[in-house]
């Protein structure tokens, strides 16, 4: 019995930490972000058995699946009856703001269910509502499921799992567009600090949930939609700057190699930028325009790689639970 899932990363450009409430279902963070097209692939093999798990691959930890695995049981006890094989594939470095906790805990619910034939609807809210769980016990990201969920570019309005079918999820609360923009993935190819390290430190919470809901204000006003794009730039340039989280970690340097790579690829003049991603040592870049075409991808790419930065060209996801 074999299961598969493709789950995109997330990018946080913005958010303000909201984890106070006793429920994990209604821990979370209000912010905006990017879903992204590259992320993790689990394959889920299935043998009658006592459930036993294994994982293969690239997975950086096993303490997530299992968990995803225990949840499950608790919704479907068959799910202990089989001894269990994942393969997972990471398309992005893990722990560098690319949210590949989520899609992992995403994708793992997702393949094993869809290794017994779970309905497909179903199946989606069970493994966001798990997903989700299983971040928040791990001190892991806040927001990063809820955004997933909802694909595309996002604006959560209120913290927490979103609302599901079957009675699953919390309160959260997002919208989302979608335009088919190319990006570029940066990181730098050194080890990053777990979330964790920022969400759980009293100091770092209240530094970044003032400069988040400062951030989030105006974006809160008026429709979501593509029209937006400047002004979430720059506002996310903005919290960076607010949250001190530009000046910690190195990440000032970083996007001052950002720029020169830019500049030796021939894109000076401001038709690409960078935004941090939140909560690594790493960076998108992204058109300031649409109506920019994708053939810039490469050279960029090249020039970073040059200056000894990981990079790899990616785009939005419209839906990042089910990727091609």
């Amino acid at each position: 019995m074999q299961g598969q899932a493709h789950v995109g990363g997330h990018v946080t450009l913005i958010f303000s930490i909201q984890d106070d409430a006793d429920s994990l279902l209604e821990q979370g963070s209000r912010g905006a972000g990017i879903s992204l097209n590259r992320g993790v692939i689990i394959k889920a093999t299935g043998e009658p058995g006592s459930g036993a798990l294994t994982i293969n691959g690239d997975a950086p930890g096993e303490e997530l699946h299992h968990l995803v695995l225990e949840e499950l049981n608790t919704f479907d006890s068959s799910f202990g009856g089989y001894d269990w094989i994942l393969s997972h594939v990471g398309e992005l470095p893990a722990s560098q703001g690319f949210g590949l906790s989520a899609a992992g805990a995403i994708a793992c619910g997702l393949a094993l269910q869809r290794a017994l034939g779970v309905d497909e609807d179903l199946a989606r809210s069970r493994a966001v509502h798990i997903a989700h769980r299983v971040e928040r016990r791990l001190s892991g990201g806040l927001g990063d499921v809820a955004a997933l969920h909802s694909g595309g570019i996002e604006l959560r309005l209120e913290p927490g799992c979103p609302q599901l079918s079957d009675g699953l999820g919390g309160p959260g609360a997002v919208l989302s567009w979608y335009e088919e923009i190319p990006l570029v993935v940066v990181w730098r190819t050194t080890s990053s600090q777990h979330t964790s390290n920022y969400i759980d430190d009293g100091e770092w919470k209240l530094a970044i949930r003032a400069a988040g809901e400062h951030c989030l204000f105006g974006l809160r006003e008026g429709q979501w939609d593509a029209k937006r794009w400047s002004e979430l730039l720059s506002k996310s340039a903005e919290f960076a700057e607010r949250s001190g989280l530009l000046a910690d970690s190195g990440r000032i340097d970083l996007l001052h190699m950002i720029g020169s790579a830019l500049a030796g690829a021939g894109f000076a003049d401001g038709s690409l930028v960078a935004r941090l991603c939140m909560l690594g040592e790493s960076a998108i870049i992204v058109p300031s325009e649409f109506s920019m075409s994708d053939d810039w991808q490469g050279e960029v790419v090249k020039h970073l790689q040059m200056r000894g930065l990981g990079s790899t060209s990616a785009s939005v996801a419209a839906d990042a639970l089910n990727l091609d």
